[in-house]
C-alpha cells in the first residue's frame, strides 16, 4: 500500500519482489551470515543481504521497512523520513508470530503454542518484546512525520486508511482510484500475489515447503482459534499489565473484515 501510494499507483512496477523495493533494515542483524552465505546460491530475496546498510544505490525516494522499535532507529529518522508505523493486537501478532517462526528454516521454531506464548510474554522471542515496541509508537504518534495506524483499522474500513496513508504521504486519489487500490489490497489478492506471498522463498530453502506461506490469514480474532481459555486468561493479564498508564487500546476482534 505505502509503495503503490507513494509512487501513484504504479501497479506495474510493484510487479517486482519486495527485495527489489524495499530494504530490509534488519534482515543482516535478524540472520546469521554462515545461513545467509549457504542460502545466497538459489534464493533471489538475498540481493537485500548482500546490499550495504544503506538506501543510497536505490531509486529516490528510497523504502525501508523494519521490526525494530523506533529507539532502535537512527535517531534522526523522523526528521529526515516518513515513518508508516502499524500495530496490530497483540494475541494475533503472538500467533502470527509463531507461524512465521515455524516456516522459517533459519529459525525453526519446533515448540507448540504454549511454549511460544510463555516465550513470547517474556520477551524471549527475536523482535520481542512487542508491548514497549507498540507503546514507544503510541506515545510519538502525534509527531508530523508518524502516521499510527491499527491493522484492525485497515481489515473494518481499507479505503479510510488509504486515504489516510495518502493525505500523510502528500497524495490524492479519486474514489475509483482508491476503490481499484482497495480491491488490490484486499487480502485473498494480497495472498495471491506472488511478489509479495514470497513464493521464491520456499525454493530458496528459506522457507520450509511444507509448514504454511508468508502470508497466511491476516483475519483478525484468528488467535480465538488457537488460545486456550487458561492461555487467553494470562495473555490478557499480561496486556493489562504492560498497558498500564497508557491509552493505548487494542481491537481484539471485529464482527465484519475484509
Amino acid at each position: 500500500m505505502v509503495w503503490l501510494i507513494a509512487n501513484d499507483l504504479d501497479y506495474d512496477g510493484a510487479k517486482t519482489t519486495l527485495s527489489e523495493r524495499w530494504h530490509f533494515l534488519d534482515l543482516n542483524a535478524l540472520t546469521d551470515k554462515d545461513i545467509l552465505a549457504q542460502l545466497a546460491p538459489v534464493r533471489r530475496m538475498e540481493d537485500i543481504s548482500q546490499q550495504p546498510n544503506n538506501s543510497s544505490h536505490r531509486a529516490q525516494p528510497s523504502f525501508v521497512k523494519t521490526h525494530l522499535p523506533l529507539s532502535m532507529i537512527n535517531p534522526r529518522v523522523l526528521d529526515v523520513c516518513k515513518v508508516v508505523y502499524v500495530a496490530r493486537n497483540p494475541k494475533d501478532v503472538c500467533v502470527s508470530f509463531f507461524h512465521h517462526c515455524r516456516l522459517l528454516t533459519h529459525v525453526d521454531f519446533l515448540g507448540d503454542l504454549q511454549m511460544f506464548v510463555k516465550y513470547f510474554m517474556e520477551g524471549r522471542m527475536v523482535a520481542t518484546p512487542v508491548m514497549e515496541h507498540m507503546i514507544e509508537a503510541w506515545n510519538m504518534r502525534h509527531h508530523p512525520n508518524i502516521c499510527f495506524i491499527f491493522y484492525e483499522d485497515m481489515k473494518r474500513d481499507l479505503q479510510s486508511e488509504i486515504r489516510r496513508v495518502a493525505k500523510f504521504l502528500g497524495k490524492s486519489f479519486s474514489c475509483e482510484q482508491v476503490d481499484e487500490l482497495a480491491e488490490h489490497l484486499h487480502f485473498d489478492n494480497f495472498k495471491n500475489n506472488s511478489y509479495v506471498n514470497r513464493e521464491e522463498g520456499k525454493a530458496s530453502g528459506f522457507f520450509y515447503a511444507d509448514r504454511g506461506d508468508f502470508i497466511r490469514k491476516g483475519k483478525t480474532g484468528d488467535w480465538k482459534n488457537h488460545f486456550t481459555p487458561e492461555m487467553s486468561a494470562k495473555f490478557d493479564r499480561w496486556m493489562a499489565e504492560k498497558l498500564k498508564g497508557t491509552d493505548l487500546l487494542f481491537t481484539m476482534e471485529l464482527e465484519k473484515q475484509h
